[in-house]
């Protein structure tokens, strides 16, 4: 008797490459599974073939959003796909910030503007009393099309995102260039590890794409509570979640991603992590 044949999937620019990727194959492999790469928008792929299908390193869904939502929901209906196409299409929209701080979730203040809108970025600032500002889309990924703006400058950057795009205005944080991001991974609902994300010096972008470095952290018990806070408005736990948080300008906690589509899980920095997500993975097919 074989064992479960299980999908990963992943992009054409990273395949079969990325650490997560990696530890987790060798993971499932140890457990008995058959798990291999997949690029999620490649022509010929039997998505039926697999018994499950887990979102991964799919690092160019923002640049084909729709088309990526149409495939969540296309594997959803020949084989189990995780996370569900639901949780994907609800994440994949940054709105669902706004969501979850209408729940009463300490997120960063935001000001939404949408797509088409005569809005002037100096009147946003203006009213929110925000000397400085980044500027992003509402579907992005990676901080790729993300903007530094600064009161008084007469910036483009909003009419920029808002040719193609609904956007969002929020307040820069210094806490992002002196501590950068706390980020927590859940696996089944339950905290696995925790990790701090640094910007390189003199930027504000933790991503490793801009130069960004990753270390074991400790969450406290307000980070921690906060995290829980935000997973618990979900209908049901995801199978992977990473919850990123930052020092507001309050200097307390507050939410400024909850990744539930293809985060890095940061396995690398635990030697129990990815074992935990096969075991997770496994558990889903029984």
């Amino acid at each position: 008797m074989t064992g479960p044949r299980i999908a990963i999937a992943t992009c054409a620019h990273y395949p079969a490459s990325e650490t997560d990727d990696d530890r987790l194959r060798e993971a499932l492999r140890e457990r008995g599974a058959d798990a291999v790469p997949a690029v999620w928008d490649e022509e010929g792929v039997d998505w039926s073939g697999f018994d499950i299908c887990l979102v991964r390193s799919t690092w160019d869904y923002h640049e084909k959003h729709g088309r990526f939502l149409d495939w969540t929901r296309a594997v959803e209906a020949v084989t189990a796909l995780r996370n569900p196409a639901a949780t994907i299409a609800w994440n994949s929209n940054k709105t669902y910030l706004r969501k979850l701080g209408e729940q009463g979730v300490r997120t960063v203040p935001t000001a939404w503007v949408g797509r088409g809108a005569e809005a002037d970025l100096e009147a946003v600032l203006a009213e929110r009393g925000w000397d400085r500002a980044v500027v992003k889309p509402v579907v992005d990924l990676g901080a790729r099309n993300l903007r530094r703006v600064q009161r008084g400058e007469g910036s483009t950057a909003l009419a920029a995102v808002l040719r193609h795009h609904d956007a969002m205005v929020q307040p820069f944080l210094p806490s992002l260039e002196s501590q950068g991001e706390l980020s927590l991974i859940f696996i089944a609902g339950k905290f696995s590890h925790a990790v701090r994300k640094r910007p390189a010096k003199g930027d504000f972008r933790v991503q490793s794409l801009w130069g960004g470095t990753v270390e074991a952290a400790e969450a406290d018990a307000p980070q921690m509570e906060l995290a829980e806070q935000a997973l618990t408005q979900l209908d049901e736990a995801p199978l992977y979640a990473r919850v990123d948080l930052v020092i507001g300008l309050d200097s307390e906690p507050c939410l400024i991603e909850l990744e539930l589509i293809e985060p890095n899980l940061y396995l690398d920095t635990d030697p129990n992590a990815a074992a935990r997500v096969a075991k997770a993975v496994l558990s889903e097919l029984h």
